[in-house]
């Protein structure tokens, strides 16, 4: 039977403070996040009582409702009731709050990259069924079909730096398809050429980084945030009537090579610089990091911060093609979660719960966690704490045998990403991991033992 989201859709909007209280709305894969005018008006209690709301998350410049599987269907419906989207919505004249500096470096983080989430998803999974196809020799890596998938798979990532730039430009006010058009000529394929002759290049007398932008994340979203300042300085200088064509013109001329000789190669020096610290502290110190990161992976996902680190760990594929530290730790965080969730399915004497918790356990295990943590595990408390434990546990193996991703995943599916330079031992050490993530959590959630919320 095809659920009803209509009375979801109109609750939350109700709670949020009505329809005047919301400047805009967008989703991410489990949260509707609106920007209210006035986050008082909130009712966070009515919220939560809401049927398919698992949580409420407050940020510096967001109001989260957490649904979890169905954010789409319910977002659909708050739109249907006049809701905007950012595109669409007016800005008010409303006082932002202050936050610190750090802050506004995580939300402007969030912004760009959730946006972008399924599409990455997408992506990881078409890795995914390659791998698949590989390790059962479906298929020869040089027919037609191998490699139009294997275009089908990178694309998402060889093109995120026009991704990010439209995302970018949203969040720093700039017009999105000159931002896209200075991504563009990062990844233009003449300059590609150029670079892979190895012929030096300049512009003006200066000289041309040969640096290759594929994949990256730090350069487009440097240069975007400086042309929210060249866009405010061509807009002061240029006279009105000549606005239209020079303007635009204008900003292209100084932005684009300022991407090309000083920002971008800026940039791809610190997403480098990162992946070269993300390996060192996976390497000497994995077995520590990978199990505290395991551990905390769920309050991580509570404050929303976890969609910062996701340039991090784009940043190591792009230059390692493998990552041993932020996913690996997330595949055993989000199979503990699911393990202790469905410990409280199969102990829980409401059938509420047992019916919620059976499905946020296998949401949690496909990599979906929200609904899992704010639904079942938080609101008893004791499986949240097995789940970390458990976590920890398997992060900790993971450290110590140094287990290594080379498809970019977060769920069981990531069973099919092991296989790689490190070979069968790697496939095998990831297998243990993921059965002590799940069955560690699962039998420490039935040890400590819970007590059942009361039937409503």
């Amino acid at each position: 039977m095809k659920k009803d989201y209509k009375q979801t859709a109109k609750l939350i909007v109700d709670n949020v403070g009505g329809k005047e209280n919301i400047i805009d709305l967008v989703h991410c894969m489990t949260r509707l996040r609106f920007r209210l005018k006035d986050t008082s008006l909130a009712n966070e209690v009515q919220l939560k009582n809401i049927d398919h709301v698992a949580g409420v998350v407050e940020t510096a410049s967001q109001y989260q409702v957490v649904i979890g599987n169905e954010v789409n269907a319910v977002y659909k419906e708050v739109l249907a009731l006049g809701i905007k989207s950012p595109e669409d919505a007016e800005e008010p004249n409303t006082q932002k709050k202050k936050t610190g500096f750090l802050n506004n470096i995580i939300e402007t983080i969030t912004g760009c990259m959730t946006p972008m989430i399924p599409a990455l998803t997408a992506a990881g999974m078409i890795k995914v069924i390659l791998s698949l196809i590989m390790t059962f020799d479906l298929m020869s890596k040089t027919s037609d079909t191998y490699r139009l998938l294997d275009i089908i798979g990178d694309a998402a990532f060889y093109f995120m730096p026009i991704l990010l730039a439209v995302n970018a430009s949203r969040m720093f006010k700039v017009n999105t398809s000159l931002a896209v058009i200075v991504a563009g000529v990062l990844l233009h394929p003449n300059f590609a050429a150029w670079i892979a002759s190895g012929d030096p290049i300049s512009f003006i007398g200066l000289p041309v980084p040969a640096v290759i932008y594929a994949a990256s994340v730090i350069p487009v979203l440097l240069i975007v945030w400086i042309m929210s300042y060249i866009e405010k300085y061509v807009d002061k200088v240029v006279p009105n009537m000549l606005k239209i064509i020079l303007s635009p013109t204008l900003i292209l001329l100084i932005s684009a090579p300022i991407a090309l000789i000083v920002v971008g190669p800026l940039g791809n020096f610190a997403g480098q610089g990162l992946a070269g610290l993300i390996n060192l502290l996976q390497g000497s110190l994995g077995l520590v990091m990978v199990a505290l990161l395991a551990a905390a992976f769920p309050f991580i996902v509570m404050t929303g911060m976890h969609h910062a680190l996701t340039p991090i760990f784009i940043s190591t594929f792009a230059a390692t093609g493998q990552e041993a530290l932020i996913l690996v730790a997330q595949v055993c965080a989000n199979l503990a979660q699911g393990g202790a969730t469905l410990a409280v399915a199969v102990r829980t004497k409401s059938k509420a719960m047992k019916q919620l918790a059976s499905s946020a356990g296998i949401s949690a295990v496909m990599g979906i966690t929200e609904p899992s943590l704010y639904g079942v595990t938080l609101k008893l408390k004791k499986p949240a704490i097995a789940s970390a434990i458990g976590a920890g546990i398997a992060g900790c193996f993971a450290g110590i045998m140094h287990v290594t991703l080379y498809v970019p995943q977060n769920s069981f599916m990531a069973i099919l990403g092991f296989s790689g330079d490190k070979g069968v031992s790697n496939i095998v050490s990831g297998l243990i991991m993921m059965v002590l993530a799940f069955i560690a959590s699962f039998v420490i959630c039935l040890v400590l033992g819970f007590k059942d919320l009361e039937e409503k």
